[in-house]
């Protein structure tokens, strides 16, 4: 008797449910299903929870693209890196300076360290150099950034900037300033500038082929890269003593002498006529023999192949 009492209350609750939502073949509650999980008979609903159904899928989907189009077109906030703390660690932020160092890592990854004058902070990306590659915005040493990346704060690696979307890297190319090779100076660190000067000597430090270049107002050394060499057609050219060379790159500094670094060596120029009277370049017969004797260490690369130990240099 008390079990027909039970299951009598069982189906009155199940029958309290409205019509609607159960199967019209076994009575289950079968709710939104548009086919019985029971007994397998097709089912028609109302109207109104088709539409909720279908409405909710719809706004699900919406949610999902209002957040993509959130996380790639919102501009987030600018800040200082100054202003970087332990309370923004994974917060997305534009960082906008002057690029002062880039580095290549492993086959698809970049690094680029920029400075707002506050500070500096390395931004990287370990997938995305192809791409960048393919839009054009690779920066280079002296280029104004917009950098737009989540703050990254560990124990080993300190404050850093990942690049997620290399879209939203902006690149403002630095105009490169005429000088005279005297102001490549230490306190011009960085600056980007153009420059005239004859070829003195050319020396050899593992993969680094280094020129000594002068003008009327002094010498200095412009380091090229084995690596870059390989992607120009007459190399030979580009080292040949006598020759006048103009080369656009950036003031650096090695072992506490200025130098300057070429941004692309595809883009120097070996001028045709002789503007520069070898006479006149300071230091001229010195540089000549000092070169017979030196030992000269291996230019530092900005692309992460770090500093050679001394070698004995190769004169031509």
């Amino acid at each position: 008797m008390d079990e027909k009492k039970s299951a009598g209350s069982i189906a009155d609750t199940v029958r309290d449910f409205p019509p609607e939502t159960l199967c019209p073949s076994c009575g289950k509650f079968v709710g939104a299903y548009e086919k019985c999980p029971y007994c397998g008979t097709e089912l028609k609903k109302r109207m109104s929870i088709i539409f909720f159904k279908r409405a909710a899928l719809v706004l699900a989907i919406g949610g999902l693209g209002l957040l993509w189009f959130t996380a790639t077109r919102m501009r987030p906030p600018l800040v200082r890196i100054s202003d970087i703390n332990a309370r923004m660690n994974n917060a997305v932020v534009e960082v906008r300076g002057k690029v002062v160092g880039v580095s290549m890592m492993g086959k698809d990854g970049i690094g680029i360290t920029v400075d707002d004058g506050s500070g500096d902070v390395r931004a990287q990306a370990f997938r995305g150099k192809a791409k960048m590659l393919e839009l054009g915005n690779i920066p280079q040493v002296g280029d104004e950034v917009s950098l737009v990346g989540s703050i990254q704060m560990t124990d080993r690696y300190g404050t850093s900037l990942m690049l997620n979307l290399p879209s939203r890297v902006r690149v403002i190319p630095s105009i490169p300033e005429k000088v005279m090779i005297d102001q490549v100076t230490i306190a011009n660190k960085n600056k980007v500038v153009e420059v005239v000067g004859e070829i003195i000597a050319v020396r050899k430090a593992k993969d680094t082929t280094i020129l000594l270049i002068g003008d009327t107002t002094g010498t200095t050394d412009v380091p090229l890269f084995k690596g870059d060499l390989a992607r120009v057609k007459d190399a030979d050219t580009l080292i040949r003593i006598g020759n006048e060379i103009r080369i656009s790159g950036y003031v650096d500094e090695f072992k506490g002498k200025p130098q300057v670094k070429v941004r692309n060596v595809e883009k120097i120029e070996v001028l045709s006529e002789d503007t520069i009277p070898t006479n006149k370049i300071p230091g001229y017969e010195k540089s000549k023999e000092k070169a017979a004797g030196a030992e000269v260490p291996a230019a530092r690369r900005e692309g992460g192949e770090g500093e050679a130990e001394s070698q004995p240099s190769v004169w031509f």
